[in-house]
């Protein structure tokens, strides 16, 4: 423009040569069709007029409109009934000899440019108006407004700065909208641009889900659009760091993995596309009230005890809030069903165990789980764990063949096993063996032993691995069973009362029977002799009268105390 040139021109000038300037008059504004300025201070020389340039185009040509010949008058009408702009320069003459007279500011009849908003933003509770300046240069101060229930108001000026904090706001309750408007000297106003409001973050908190729901409205009006968001998280007071990024469109997330009893502290960063300008949320800050859940849930040993009970045992986490405890059993790990159900202990401890009374390890191998329940009717199975299931079957040659199923507790290892022997209630361990071994072979006559039966149990050694990456060392301890070699009946065929093998006295190897029957017969059938304790013999008579020489028949029923019977029948010679 004319007024750019010659500022560029006469200031060029002057430094050049170094000469003084005459003072133009202030220019103002333009309020409607009449020129305002204040009075410019020139000693130089004598007054002549106040010159006021006019032209239709910004760029020029400009043209002498009018003289103002008084020193004192600071204003000039210049009607515009067509309402066209215009645009207006002033040049103080004096007539000082030799001096230049650069022009004032070139001004329109135009209401000042806006001053487009660069962004608002909550800042320590407060919001933070940030707006470029107006192009105008008859812009004096800026007027704030914010939307209000009642409307629209101002709300304060600014003369210096293009920034504004707002004590009187109140972005943690409500989204909060602005206009910035450029003010000239005149009272004139630029138009209203679009309002730019506040992010506002609401949160709400799901205890059942252990999530925070969050909330907001977008930033509205950049004139580049928002290039994305960011969400900001702080926890237990830390500062806070940024969490994730969001898409440009979001207004909702879902926090989740929330710690019951945490502080958590989040805002919303907006981010103009082009620019990079920012925008801030409020912050809003909450003690998380949630349902702990139930985690880090293991079943650490299932083993049976000597009364043939199972005791279960298991890790959980203490600080979980629940109700129930579910004790589910299977025999095949599926389709799991409740054997008991209990309250929660309280305070939760970090182990716990159960001892079911009515389940029957020696028939087979047996699963377990636990079950729990929390506040929200939320159910969390543990880890699985079974019984170690132990067989014996008795082998000719005095061999008693154990076997048994390999430890089985979900997230355990097994590391050995130990096999112990039981006889007359005097136990002892007869082999250490290898994790990968569930068989072995007893050699035991029961002859040795008094002529009883061998009762067997495994203990099974394992490590246990532990959320946090550690071990723990476990044992499990199997049935109890118990293997009767087969019975063996030495039965003498011919005995002498007045000899050296003077009764009939069959032998039962082994001895600890569970019921015991002799009875002899003579050949007419008639019976002659009973007797049910093992180790009694027959002397040859009946009722103290002794018999004649000659073949009996005797008959012998033994029942285990496994419950086999065996029963053995023939002759035997008395001698005289």
């Amino acid at each position: 423009m004319k007024r750019l040139f010659l500022l560029l021109f006469f200031g060029s000038f002057f430094t050049a040569n170094g000469k003084a300037q005459i003072a133009p008059p202030v220019f103002l504004c333009v309020k409607g069709d009449t020129l305002l300025w204040s009075l410019p201070v020139n000693s130089c020389g004598p007054f002549n007029s106040y010159d006021i340039y006019f032209s239709t185009n910004a760029g020029g040509p400009f043209s002498l409109l009018a003289a103002v010949t008084s020193p004192v008058q600071d204003f000039y009408f210049h009607p515009n009934p067509t309402g066209e702009t215009r645009y207006y320069y002033l040049v103080s003459n004096y007539d000082c000899p030799g001096q230049l007279a650069p022009p004032s500011d070139t001004l329109d009849n135009r209401p000042p440019e806006i001053s487009p908003i660069r962004r608002v933003s909550v800042e320590g509770g407060q919001v933070l108006v940030s707006w470029a300046p107006s192009p105008s240069p008859e812009v004096l101060a800026y007027v704030i407004y914010r939307e209000t229930s009642i409307g629209v108001v101002p709300i304060d000026t600014v003369f210096s700065g293009t920034t504004y904090l707002d004590p009187q706001a109140a972005p943690g309750n409500q989204p909060e909208a602005y206009f910035v408007n450029a003010l000239d000297g005149c009272g004139n106003t630029s138009i209203f641009d679009l309002p730019h409001n506040t992010i506002f973050l609401e949160y709400s908190v799901s205890p059942c889900s252990q999530t925070i729901e969050l909330n907001w409205n977008p930033y509205q009006n950049w004139a580049n659009g928002v290039a994305g968001q960011e969400l900001w998280v702080g926890v237990n007071g830390a500062t806070p760091s940024l969490f994730t990024p969001l898409d440009a469109g979001a207004t909702a997330w879902s926090f989740k993995n929330v710690v019951d009893g945490n502080t958590y502290c989040f805002f919303i960063r907006a981010q103009e596309q082009v620019t990079g300008e920012e925008s801030n949320s409020n912050e809003v800050c909450v003690v998380a009230d949630v349902v702990r859940p139930m985690k880090d849930f293991y079943v650490k040993t299932v083993s049976v005890a000597t009364s043939g009970a199972v005791e279960i045992t298991w890790y959980w986490d203490s600080s979980a809030e629940i109700n129930t405890v579910d004790i589910l059993r299977s025999d095949h790990n599926g389709n799991y069903q409740i054997a008991a159900t209990q309250p929660a202990p309280l305070p939760l401890p970090p182990a716990w165990n159960y001892t079911d009374q009515i389940a029957t390890p020696a028939a087979g191998k047996l699963f377990y789980k636990i079950q729990t329940t929390d506040n929200c009717d939320t159910v969390v199975q543990s880890s699985y764990g079974s019984t170690i299931f132990l067989s014996g079957t008795p082998l000719t040659g005095h061999i008693n063949q154990l076997n048994w199923t390999a430890l089985d507790i979900q997230y355990a290892t097994p590391a050995a096993y130990d096999l112990y022997r039981s006889v007359n209630g005097v136990e002892a361990k007869i082999a250490s063996l290898m994790a990968a071994d569930t068989a072995y072979a007893d050699a035991f006559d029961p002859a040795d032993f008094g002529g009883t039966a061998a009762c067997y149990y495994v203990l099974a050694k394992g490590n246990l691995a532990l959320p946090d990456g550690s071990q723990t060392s476990i044992q499990s301890r199997s049935n109890t069973v118990c293997v009767e070699q087969p019975l063996r009946i030495y039965v003498p065929n011919a005995f002498a009362p007045n000899g050296v093998n003077q009764e009939f006295r069959p032998l039962i190897v082994p001895q600890d029977v569970a019921d015991y029957e002799l009875r002899i017969f003579n050949r007419y059938g008639e019976q002659l002799f009973e007797s049910r304790t093992p180790g009694d013999g027959w002397g040859g008579e009946k009722n103290g009268k002794l018999l004649p020489q000659g073949v009996y028949v005797y008959r012998i029923k033994v029942v285990q105390s496994s419950g086999r019977e065996e029963l053995k029948t023939g002759t035997v010679l008395l001698l005289r």
